[in-house]
């Protein structure tokens, strides 16, 4: 199963496409609007996506520790 690094998730539509179409996982989202981020736990929560840590500001994501623990980089 491939590994995903989610920036600008929003509501996390395109990830869900990504499980979807390819049998992705997400291991981490980055979404700062409060609103999306909302949305995304809710999902979570229910299923609907999965579950993962959100970072809530893109400027300060340090990706180093993610090196070699993801193989795409998924942005919205």
């Amino acid at each position: 199963m491939l590994r995903v690094l989610s920036i600008c998730s929003g509501v996390g539509m395109l990830d869900l496409g990504l499980r979807l179409a390819i049998n992705a996982r997400t291991v981490c989202y980055v979404e700062r609007e409060i609103p999306s981020v909302k949305i995304l736990a809710a999902r979570m929560e229910d299923g609907t996506l999965d579950a993962a840590p959100v970072w809530s500001d893109l400027t300060t994501f340090d990706g180093r520790p993610w090196r070699g623990l993801v193989d795409i980089v998924a942005g919205g």
